[in-house]
């Protein structure tokens, strides 16, 4: 009886720290691709910025 709540504890131990390395590489991975976006816009609008320079010479 007591092994087989080693195991249960061991499993959720285990199970706890799989949750947590997952929730906190998904708000690394949502930031970044926030980062890439917002980045992503700026490159568009600096582009379209230097055609409209280069249309109006």
């Amino acid at each position: 009886m007591g092994r087989l709540l080693i195991f249960f504890a061991a499993l959720l131990a285990l199970s706890a720290i799989g949750i947590l390395v997952w929730w906190t590489w998904n708000k690394v991975n949502i930031s970044i691709q926030r980062r890439n976006s917002v980045f992503e816009i700026e490159k568009e609008a600096h582009e379209k910025a230097k055609k409209d320079i280069k249309e109006d010479k």
